[in-house]
């Protein structure tokens, strides 16, 4: 069954078919909430806020965009929500353990994932959604609330950012 037939079939009750949603977009909605935090803990907290989110707002679902898009948005603004809240940003010892444990193939990842905080909110979440989660600009300005013009102009800075921070980094391994 596709996306909107288990959308009607939850509007009415049906308990299953969201759950069937859930099971389908949960991947989706945690990669975005984990590209957008950088926090597996915290990123839990807001998929399990945006399904609930969902499951209350089915009656206002219209249609007009994707079921997953709409997911993304909500799971988005949960996440510009939770970042707003936050205080310090505390790495688990489990996280730094992970990253210390990735092999040599894995530097390049590590690398952009460290340079990411050098990010306004906006860059890292116009880079999350089109380049680690491989939205269109289109639908990536869609879900962050921006017309497409501003998705462009954010993408482009954070990839020339990005790019700047990874050069830095490459000449202080070098005078080492």
């Amino acid at each position: 069954m596709d996306d909107w037939g288990l959308i009607e079939r939850s509007r009415a009750g049906d308990a299953a078919a969201f759950e069937l949603l859930v099971r389908r977009h949960t991947d989706a909605v945690w990669r975005a909430a984990r590209g957008f935090l950088r926090d597996d803990f915290a990123a839990e907290e807001v998929v399990q806020d945006t399904f609930l989110k969902a499951y209350r707002g089915l009656g206002s679902f219209r249609g007009d965009a994707a079921v997953r898009t709409w997911l993304v948005s909500i799971c988005h603004r949960s996440c510009v929500d939770r970042s707003r809240r936050r205080q310090a940003e505390v790495v688990s010892l489990d996280h730094a353990r992970r990253l210390r444990a990735r092999d040599d193939s894995a530097d390049l990842r590590m690398a952009i994932e460290a340079a990411l905080p050098a990010l306004t909110d906006d860059e890292r979440r116009a880079f999350v959604l089109v380049d680690v989660l491989g939205y269109s600009r289109e639908e990536a300005a869609e879900i962050a609330g921006v017309p497409s013009s501003t998705m462009r102009s954010r993408l482009a800075r954070a990839r020339r950012r990005l790019v700047e921070a990874l050069q830095e980094g490459e000449e202080v391994e070098d005078m080492a």
